[in-house]
This record gives C-alpha cells, sequence and structure tokens, in this order.
C-alpha cells in the first residue's frame, strides 16, 4: 500500500510539473540573458547592477508607498516579473565591444518582440524593443555611447505609460519615453516668494545743540 500511494504522489508531482512548465517558460519569456559584465565594472568609472525579481519588486513597492506614491503605478508595478539594470560609464573610449550588446539584441530579434525606437549614427545606438502580453510581455533598451552603456530588461505586463512612470525609480534611468509619448519634460515647481527684508532701525535722533 505505501509503495502504491508513492507511485500516485510521484506521478501526481511530475503531472503538476509538466502542467506548469508552460507558465514558467511564459514568465522567463521576456526576462533575456545578459553577458556577464564584471569585467566591464571593474573598468568602469560608475556602473549600476540592479537586477530584481517578483519578490524583490513587491517588497520594493512597499518601500515606495508613501503619502506622495502613486497609487495607480504601484498596482501596475504588481504584474511585473523582473527587473534589471546595467549602466557603466569610461573614462576612455573603446572599453566595451559590441559583441556585448550584439549578443542581448539577438534575443529580442525573434517572434513576439517589436522594435518602437532606433537611432543610430557612428558613435551612438539607442534602441527599444516591446513584447505585449500579460505574462509574457517585456521591454528591452539598450544605449551605447563610446564611453557609456545603458541596457535595462523589464519582464512582465508593461506598457509605455508605465515606463514612462518607472523612469527615476527602482533603478531606472530616463529613457526619453516622455518625449516618445509627446509629454515633454516635467516643469519644476515654482520656488515660493522671498520673505520681505526686513526694515532697516530708524537712525538715532540727533543730539540736542549746545
Amino acid at each position: 500500500m505505501k509503495t502504491r500511494n508513492r507511485v500516485r504522489h510521484l506521478m501526481f508531482t511530475t503531472a503538476l510539473a509538466v502542467a506548469l512548465l508552460p507558465i514558467a517558460a511564459l514568465a522567463q519569456a521576456a526576462r533575456l540573458k545578459m553577458p556577464d559584465f564584471s569585467a566591464l565594472a571593474a573598468k568602469a568609472t560608475e556602473s549600476v547592477d540592479i537586477d530584481l525579481d517578483s519578490n524583490m519588486l513587491k517588497s520594493a513597492i512597499g518601500f515606495m508607498a508613501g503619502a506622495n506614491a502613486d497609487p495607480q503605478l504601484a498596482e501596475q508595478l504588481k504584474g511585473l516579473e523582473s527587473v534589471t539594470v546595467k549602466v557603466f560609464s569610461f573614462a576612455e573610449a573603446g572599453a566595451y565591444s559590441l559583441q556585448d550588446i550584439e549578443r542581448v539584441v539577438s534575443q529580442v530579434q525573434s517572434a513576439g518582440w517589436k522594435k518602437l525606437m532606433s537611432v543610430r549614427d557612428r558613435e551612438e545606438r539607442v534602441e527599444m524593443w516591446m513584447r505585449e502580453g500579460d505574462r509574457d510581455g517585456g521591454m528591452f533598451f539598450v544605449a551605447s555611447e563610446p564611453k557609456e552603456l545603458v541596457m535595462i530588461n523589464i519582464a512582465g505586463k508593461v506598457d509605455l505609460a508605465v515606463l514612462a512612470k518607472l523612469q527615476g525609480k527602482l533603478g531606472v534611468p530616463n529613457m526619453g519615453i516622455n518625449a516618445q509619448l509627446g509629454l515633454g519634460a516635467t516643469a519644476p515647481a515654482p520656488a515660493p516668494p522671498a520673505p520681505p527684508a526686513p526694515a532697516a532701525p530708524a537712525a538715532p535722533p540727533a543730539p540736542p545743540a549746545r
């Protein structure tokens, strides 16, 4: 009897694992494999390396809550599976190889991904790719200059409106999405008026003449 129960349990566990495989594959469809950039980080004058999974994102959303929090953004961030940010700045040009970029770009040059933005010249390359979907959606952004490299990958339910609000949060730098949406830069709040200068003290009366 014990052997039969063990066999049934094993069959159930195997069947459950097989059934969940497509779901796990979907969740990882938009999470790209980044190269090991430890060598670049060692040469960079400044570097940012952020890799948040779904559990870490839940904690980050909790930290973002507060009196000035955007409740709509917090709700939208719940649909994210991961956020990966790589930023490197160098003192000299030529510190990284374009092969590092192509290794990641080749992953989005496949079915399901759509290029939304592409700017290239001799020394600069900016691209943004999107993958639509509630469970397998995502975004990939790359900006390369002779002395700087930025790569961002977000997996999960995401759109341009969410990305625009996400800039400056969770380590995500400005990607120029506001310009893409025609939102423009946010005007700074006007400075409060300066308080009036205190009145000068009255001069003491002159002594009486003798």
